[in-house]
């Protein structure tokens, strides 16, 4: 079983707190590899970081001739093998070895939860709402809208969260209510639900802990359009409405100019018309397809997150909030600046 002082010696893991290193020794598992098997090949397009812990390994290039052997143990082992995509060399084993391999995603992931975690203990006192709480962080970084940040600008939006302890039934959004506040799930479940013009009130989602909400009303500047209702005791994370703006979705938010979108279209975009079912039918831009804005959490698996996507609407604001909700989940997209006008 791997231990945090053994993981101490490869880079960059040597970087981690011993209580990172930890929780990775927790999710890493050992391979016991025999002498020829092959580890990866070149020009593969796999994705983890592997390191040797005991043996020899061979790496080799067929295009440039290289031929080059590696023991365990040595300076150069304490590297991830062959790094990189595509994969530079193809590496086999020339003994009987024992390897680990790291998701680079998830080593990215570690080394900026650590820096975080870090930065934020050095400013706050211990007993605050971030002292020790790395699995939250954790969560809340595996969202995509958070890792998609510079580690130097996750730790300023983190240090400027404030806790809120809710109790059950208690409200945290009111429909109708002004925009004010970004909002992160800590803990607890909330049920959320809209009242239509005749009073009927309808449960459209329920959040848990990592689930945002709140952003639509601080991008379009409308009213709140739900209610946000504590199912049970927990703990919400808000942001203010400046520091939402000038941290979050200033650099999510992607805005191109015609030519701009034309040029990502010709490279394989799709265009996604983000306004009602009617105003589409009215008139929409060629080859363009219409997920309606409201409709837009159901209907996700429409969408391929691999491909890239330019939104538009009438006049940008409701693209602007798809954006965001697409951006959170994972999705390379860009607004048509001003829409259609």
């Amino acid at each position: 079983m791997l231990t945090p002082e053994t993981l101490k010696n490869f880079t960059p893991l040597h970087s981690l707190s011993d209580e990172h290193l930890l929780r990775l020794t927790k999710r890493v598992k050992v391979e016991d590899i025999a002498k020829g098997t092959e580890l990866c090949h070149e020009g593969g397009t796999d994705t983890d970081s592997i390191y040797l812990l005991e043996g020899g390994v061979e790496l080799q290039s067929q295009s440039s001739s290289m031929k080059r052997v590696l023991q365990a143990g040595t300076p150069d082992a304490y590297f991830p093998l062959g790094p990189g995509l595509p994969r530079p060399y193809t590496i086999t084993a020339t003994t009987a070895a024992r390897i680990f391999r790291i998701d680079n995603a998830k080593l990215e992931r570690a080394v900026l939860l650590d820096t975080v975690s870090t930065s934020i203990t050095q400013v706050h006192a211990t007993g605050t709402a971030f002292s020790g709480d790395n699995e939250w962080l954790e969560q809340m970084l595996d969202n995509p809208a958070f890792s998609a940040l510079p580690r130097e600008q996750v730790v300023m939006l983190l240090l400027r969260l404030e806790p809120i302890s809710v109790k059950t039934g208690e409200a945290i959004i009111r429909q109708g209510a002004v925009g004010d506040y970004y909002y992160i799930v800590k803990e607890g479940q909330f049920s959320v639900s809209r009242k239509d013009a005749q009073g009927k009130v309808t449960l459209v989602d329920r959040l848990k802990g990592g689930d945002v909400f709140g952003e639509e009303a601080l991008i379009t500047g409308d009213p709140r359009n739900a209610n946000i209702v504590a199912m049970s005791d927990g703990i919400v994370m808000r942001l203010a409405k400046k520091d939402f703006d000038e941290m979050l979705a200033k650099p999510l938010i992607t805005r191109v100019t015609v030519e701009e979108a034309q040029d990502r279209l010709r490279r394989g975009a799709r265009l996604v018309d983000v306004r009602s079912a009617a105003e589409f039918r009215q008139g929409a831009l060629k080859g363009s397809v219409n997920i309606p804005i409201d409709e837009l959490r159901a209907q996700l698996l429409q969408l391929d997150p691999v491909c890239p996507c330019v939104l538009y609407c009438h006049n940008g604001v409701q693209s602007e909030v798809a954006a965001f909700l697409l951006r959170q989940r994972g999705f390379d997209v860009a607004v048509l600046r001003n829409g259609l006008q």
